[in-house]
């Protein structure tokens, strides 16, 4: 039992310090529906204001690191978001995307541009 507690800290500890490497990075869909932010472990989703973006809410997310990249779940309006970053070191629409299922079991899937922060 104290084994399985200490393993379940190292991961946690292991998974939030993969987090930290990673930079901020900002998102968008290739027609520009949806604009967000990705800094550690919140995603800050944009909207479309007359004299240009907003933030329109900052979400928590759940996230699961893989070797190359990561996904980030977030619920927003009733919808839940799955963002798939295939690999960190190197962008691309075909293999980036945003999920979104509406909770009638809809989804709609969007290729992603992402790039770094500085």
């Amino acid at each position: 039992m104290r084994t399985l507690k200490s393993l379940t800290i190292i991961a946690t500890l292991i998974s939030a310090s993969a987090m930290a490497a990673f930079k901020p990075m900002e998102c968008q869909t290739n027609f520009g529906e949806k604009s967000f932010t990705i800094q550690g472990s919140t995603v800050a989703f944009k909207r479309d204001k007359e004299d240009g973006r907003s933030i329109s809410s900052v979400l928590e997310s759940a996230t699961k690191v893989t070797h190359s990249g990561f996904d980030k779940i977030v619920y927003k309006d009733g919808n839940k978001h799955l963002i798939h970053i295939n690999n960190v070191k190197r962008f691309n629409s075909n293999n980036d995307f945003l999920a979104v299922t509406s909770p009638k079991g809809h989804k709609m899937t969007f290729p992603i541009n992402c790039s770094l922060l500085e």
